[in-house]
């Protein structure tokens, strides 16, 4: 529980407006994701990129349905628990939060080691792909106008 003082200060929201949060989060860095590994292959021939981006599209997809999807109903589900009014930053939970930092520091020190650079390509289109994909689970929720309504359930 919060101070009473940052109790006020935290952004309350309901739950499909926490549902479109994380469905556009999930979006969008797997939109960067995938740009960023192609921005490293931007000099490079595309005859030669089409080999990490193809399978870097296809273990996403791989990665997507066997990983994300999961992390992603359990998103749902941690959302539409919460009570009508909570904070727009606990969309997430904090294991969610702690697995989005190491992801970033993973993705700053893969930005600096001397990998070849259609590895990089293939690693973050591979997981900008799977997020990106799996992001359809919350659209899908929050298009659902009764969302909350499958607490009771």
């Amino acid at each position: 529980m919060l101070p009473p003082f940052l109790d006020r200060l935290t952004p309350r929201v309901y739950p499909r407006t926490r549902l479109l949060t994380a469905a556009a989060v999930w979006t969008a860095v797997g939109i960067f994701l995938c740009a960023k590994g192609v921005w490293f292959s931007r000099h490079e021939p595309w005859g030669l990129i089409f080999v990490p981006l193809v399978t870097g599209l296809g273990l996403g997809f791989v990665k997507s349905r066997l990983i994300f999807d999961r992390v992603g109903q359990k998103i749902i589900a941690h959302i539409i628990k919460k009570p009508p009014l909570a904070c727009l930053g606990g969309l997430f939970s904090l294991r969610n939060w702690a697995l989005i930092i190491i992801m970033s520091v993973f993705g700053r020190t893969l930005d600096v080691l001397s990998l070849n650079v259609h590895w990089k390509t293939g690693l973050y289109v591979m997981v900008g792909s799977g997020l990106a994909f799996s992001s359809r689970l919350m659209w899908a929720a929050w298009k659902i106008p009764a969302a909350t309504e499958l607490r009771r359930i």
